[in-house]
């Protein structure tokens, strides 16, 4: 394939990227992300041969981002000194700050389960595969919590991460969590780790 068509397709999941995060899914079509990409519609039906395989292509490489350069950069911060804890308090902060960032782009890729409680999409099986990476990769410095424990408290602490990634205003009546904020990441992420650190 040419880089013509290459730099085209690119654009095609660019653009239906940023009119779910911008429109939602339900609101996404193939005439708004032709617009946004500056493609004709036939384009979109030569590349990926329909709306359905389109979406699931730009979602599956947002997860990635979601996921797939997290336990990368655990690898690489432990690999440079850090210890475990550290290595995941950092990333832990940096998650803060893109939460709530995205949110119609964390509801399309759990819109299967919330909607019709179907469990067995891209993002459920990447997300159980992505805590099962991290549970294994957290046990050495946890290894006063049993397996069973350290898993519930990485469902704990990723059912927190979950919900605000989709909904970040959901508490704004109780209290305004600015995440943009380095003292409300921290806050965050020292009540967080306590789930799987002693004080």
């Amino acid at each position: 394939m040419g880089t013509k068509e290459q730099d085209a397709q690119e654009r095609i999941l660019r653009a239906t990227i940023i009119c779910i995060e911008r429109d939602g899914l339900d609101a996404t079509g193939i005439r708004e992300i032709a617009r946004e990409a500056q493609v004709n519609s036939a384009a979109i039906s030569y590349y990926f041969r329909s709306k359905e395989k389109l979406i699931a292509q730009a979602l599956e490489a947002s997860l990635d981002q979601a996921f797939g350069h997290v336990l990368l950069d655990f690898d690489k911060l432990v690999a440079e000194g850090l210890s475990i804890r550290e290595a995941f308090e950092t990333l832990l902060e940096d998650i803060a700050g893109n939460l709530g960032r995205y949110p119609r782009i964390a509801h399309a890729h759990f819109h299967d389960a919330l909607v019709h409680q179907r469990y067995d999409g891209a993002a459920i099986h990447r997300l159980n595969a992505f805590l099962e990476e991290l549970s294994r990769k957290l046990a050495p410095a946890t290894a006063h919590l049993t397996e069973d424990k350290r898993r519930i408290a990485l469902v704990q602490l990723w059912s927190s991460v979950s919900l605000m990634s989709m909904a970040p205003r959901t508490f704004d009546q109780f209290i305004l969590l600015d995440f943009r904020t380095l003292e409300t990441r921290r806050t965050w992420v020292k009540q967080s780790l306590r789930l799987l650190f002693p004080a």
